[in-house]
Formats: structure tokens, C-alpha cells, sequence
């Protein structure tokens, strides 16, 4: 029999007259913008600039973890102080006995500080920067946008709306 508890985040199970309560998920969640060296850390960056990678994405940090033999898993949920990008990774730093994976990533910032330097030498990144895209896929976004732009532009670019001829309207 199960028995949750809209106050508390554990789970109570009777069995044989006795409650046992089960941990919540322990593992330690990661957004990108904890490592990115384009945010302020008002923004939400936790490791100096030095040290972080510019515009991380959580495929790479995903491959990093994966690359330092840490398990994660990839959820879409967004940070709350940058809404755009969604993703974050969750991340098991320690075992059930509650000491680390990894003896050399013992915590949460030793963790983010390995990512950054892990995810510039990710393979989808050129020079340590994330690609940009094509020349190619760039010329067909800015025709289509000019195609869009076309019609609705008018009598010209640059050009002012014809005046009205109707006179100003309220007291004179």
C-alpha cells in the first residue's frame, strides 16, 4: 500500500505496520547557463568567467558526463531566470552509500568546472566556439525574410506612409 503525503516529498509505505520513507531524487540538476561565459552572474553563471565556455548546449554537456563516466539524463524544463533555452541535465555525483561517483568530481562546482573545460573540446565545436550556421543557410533565412518583408513594405524602403487627408481631429 501506498501512501503519498501532499506535504512532504517522501513516500510512505506500510509494511507490516511499519513506515519506511524513501529519499527523493538526489542527483544534481545542471542549466547551461551555470557554465556559459555570456551571462553575468546575475544571469545565473556559478563558475568565473575564466573558466566557463561560451554558449553551452546540453547535448555537449550531456557528452561531457557521459565522457567523465557520470550517468545523466536530459530533462525539458527551462531556467527560471532565462526562459528561452529549455533543457537541463540531471547529473548523479554520488552513490546510494552517499560518496562520490567520482573521487576527483566530489561536488556540484568541481562538476561545472569540468564541464566547461570538457564541453570547448566537444567535437560539434569549432576553435572552442559553438558553429555557426552556414553561409549557405544564412542566404536562404534572409531571402525568405526578404520575401516576407516584400509586400508589406509599401511604396519603398525607407519611405514615410502617405499623409492622410483627413484634418486633425478634437478642439481647434
Amino acid at each position: 500500500l501506498f501512501v503519498t503525503l501532499p506535504s512532504c516529498d517522501c513516500t510512505l509505505i506500510n509494511v507490516q505496520r511499519k513506515l519506511v520513507t524513501m529519499n527523493p531524487d538526489r542527483r544534481v540538476i545542471v542549466y547551461p547557463q551555470y557554465i556559459d561565459a555570456l551571462k553575468t552572474v546575475a544571469e545565473g553563471r556559478r563558475i568565473p568567467k575564466s573558466l566557463a565556455c561560451e554558449d553551452p548546449n546540453v547535448g555537449e554537456m550531456h557528452d561531457s558526463c557521459n565522457l567523465l563516466k557520470l550517468h545523466s539524463t536530459i530533462e525539458g524544463k527551462h531556467y527560471p531566470r532565462d526562459w528561452l533555452p529549455r533543457c537541463r541535465i540531471r547529473v548523479q555525483l554520488k552513490g546510494d552509500d552517499g560518496k562520490p561517483v567520482d573521487p576527483e568530481i566530489p561536488d556540484r562546482r568541481t562538476l561545472l568546472v569540468k564541464l566547461a573545460e570538457l564541453v570547448v573540446k566537444h567535437p560539434g565545436r569549432v576553435g572552442g566556439k559553438p558553429r555557426q550556421q552556414s553561409a549557405a543557410s544564412k542566404l536562404a533565412e534572409a531571402a525568405s525574410a526578404a520575401v516576407g518583408a516584400g509586400p508589406s513594405s509599401g511604396a519603398g524602403s525607407g519611405s514615410k506612409p502617405a499623409p492622410s487627408k483627413k484634418g486633425k481631429k478634437g478642439k481647434k
